[in-house]
Order: C-alpha cells, then sequence, then structure tokens
C-alpha cells in the first residue's frame, strides 16, 4: 500500500487525537476551575473563623457566636460538596488525558506505517533503478563486445 492510501487514515487519526486533546484541555478547565472555587470556600472559612476567634475574644453574644457556628458548619458541608466536584472533575481530566494519549499512540503508529512503507518503496525503487542500470551496463558491455 502506497504511502498516500494512509492519509486518509492519519487524518481521521490527527481529527480524533485534536477532539481528544480539546476534551483534555475542557476537563483541565473544569478541574481548575473546581479547585479554585474550593480554595475560595477555603479562604472564606478561615477568614470567618477568625472572626469567631477575634469576637469570642472580645465578647460575643450567644446568638451571634451560634449564627458563626452553623455559618461554618454550612461552609464545611460546602467544602465537602466542592472537593467531590473537585475529585470528580479530576477523574475526568485523567480519564481525557489517557484518551488522548491512546489517540497520540495511534496516530504515532500510522506515521510510522507510513514511513515505513516509503521506505520501502524508496528501497523498491532504488533496487528497479540499480536492476535498469546493470541491465543497460551490460547490454553496452554485450554491444560493444559483438561489434567487431
Amino acid at each position: 500500500m502506497k504511502p498516500s492510501k494512509y492519509a486518509l487514515l492519519v487524518r481521521l487519526a490527527e481529527e480524533k487525537q485534536e477532539a481528544a486533546a480539546e476534551r483534555m484541555r475542557q476537563a483541565q478547565a473544569r478541574l481548575a476551575e473546581a479547585l479554585s472555587r474550593l480554595d475560595q470556600l477555603d479562604a472564606f472559612r478561615n477568614e470567618y473563623r477568625q472572626r469567631l476567634l477575634q469576637g469570642g475574644g472580645q465578647g460575643m453574644a450567644v446568638a451571634q457566636w451560634q449564627d458563626f457556628h452553623r455559618f461554618i458548619a454550612r461552609l464545611d458541608e460546602a467544602m465537602a460538596t466542592q472537593q467531590t466536584e473537585v475529585d470528580r472533575c479530576k477523574q475526568t481530566f485523567l480519564l481525557a488525558r489517557q484518551a488522548w494519549n491512546n489517540e497520540r499512540k495511534q496516530l504515532k503508529a500510522f506515521e510510522t506505517l507510513i514511513e515505513r512503507e516509503r521506505a520501502r518503496q524508496e528501497a523498491l525503487e532504488a533496487k528497479r533503478q540499480q536492476k535498469l542500470s546493470d541491465e543497460f551496463a551490460t547490454r553496452r558491455f554485450w554491444d560493444k563486445q559483438h561489434e567487431d
């Protein structure tokens, strides 16, 4: 099979690899966004804990203290939910990266196949040229021998 016959396979493999790369980029962006939200929640929680500690030291009404604790508990729940989302996004990203790697390997396999076929065709052409050259030299030698 000539290398040009593999062109369709390579083009399809390139398209699949590019689509897989795009899915991986999207998954990576969602993971980064989920991590950012988790960091924001953590910073917000730490800020409120600091306020609670400062307020507790300065004297705080019991109702206000309870409100702070309830709010921090809700932030903890939100962080747990967000951590679950981060874990899900991380898994999605890892699967997308694996799919991209598989598509990349498939493309490289086709490219290697094309290169081997090209080298085989070049070797055949070189052999054909050598045979023609040998035949020409033999014919010239024969003609010189039989000119007399």
